[in-house]
């Protein structure tokens, strides 16, 4: 287990603190001894100015990590490529799809990636750009995920995607990936939307790394849409999980992480642009 210890910021998101800037989106800054990690974009509005107010400046990041294609996590991909041209890049090949969103009473609408940031990932040289296709080591004691197998029954994508604006072909958003840091106390787990459930994914990174504690997980966990029977058996699997802290976000939903805060002893809280965890005090 890695001696190296994370701090962490979220720099984008739906809730802001006073002075950044909130919208519909997702980026965590995550800083260990040896590396510094931009983990998703947000939407494209709200990098530069919070990552100016927070210093966490994305020209001194080492790795940009891409958890997948949709527009609210790669939407400031330019920017920090215009602020760090030597980044390198990390995502899954399925990023690059198009996606759309279709509910009953609403048009359909596009959720990939903007044509205009595909093209800045198409154009990276081989070697600034890295396809993770399974469990794959990034930096010392830092992993990703790749696709992430989905088993338990009750979990889904949390939405009505579709890779056609005609909806007849559902978008399993195979890319969808999470990132593991090794800690003293166990695994801090990152998820972007966690799309691919988070029980599905804990699961797999309690296997992948051989490593059954989970001293925390922070990021969206997409369970705004969950049913009631999915909401009671991710419960029950986090209390297995038995994690420190969970800072849900993003696209978690309020009902969600309520139902946490009612039947859970576990530290919940919930996450916003400029919220910081130092574990620097882990032992």
């Amino acid at each position: 287990m890695s001696a190296h210890l994370p701090s962490l910021r979220i720099v984008v998101d739906n809730q802001a603190a006073v002075g950044l800037v909130a919208e519909h989106g997702l980026s965590i800054w995550v800083e260990t001894q040896n590396c510094r990690i931009l983990f998703d974009t947000g939407q494209g509005n709200a990098l530069r100015p919070n990552t100016e107010c927070t210093k966490n400046d994305p020209a001194k990041a080492d790795l940009l990590v891409l958890s997948h294609g949709h527009y609210d996590h790669t939407g400031a991909i330019d920017y920090v490529l215009q602020q760090n041209p030597e980044i390198s890049v990390f995502a899954h090949p399925v990023i690059l799809s198009q996606r759309y969103s279709i509910y009953s009473d609403k048009d359909p609408k596009i959720i990939s990636m903007p044509e205009e940031q595909q093209l800045l990932i198409e154009n990276l040289l081989d070697s600034h750009l890295n396809w993770i296709r399974k469990p794959t080591q990034i930096a010392p004691g830092i992993h990703l995920t790749g696709p992430i197998p989905r088993i338990h029954p009750l979990e889904d994508t949390g939405g009505p995607f579709f890779v056609d604006p005609e909806g007849k072909e559902p978008d399993p958003i195979t890319d969808d990936m999470a990132m593991w840091i090794e800690t003293p106390r166990g695994l801090l787990i990152i998820c972007g939307c966690c799309h691919s459930g988070l029980i599905n994914t804990v699961n797999y990174i309690r296997q992948a790394s051989k490593e059954e504690r989970i001293v925390g997980i922070m990021g969206g966990l997409h369970l705004k849409n969950a049913s009631a029977a999915r909401l009671v058996a991710t419960t029950d699997a986090l209390r297995d999980f038995n994690p420190e802290f969970i800072v849900p976000c993003h696209c978690t939903g309020d009902a969600a992480i309520d139902y946490f805060k009612q039947n859970l002893t576990t530290k919940i809280t919930s996450g916003f642009a400029g919220f910081e965890l130092n574990t620097g005090d882990m032992q």
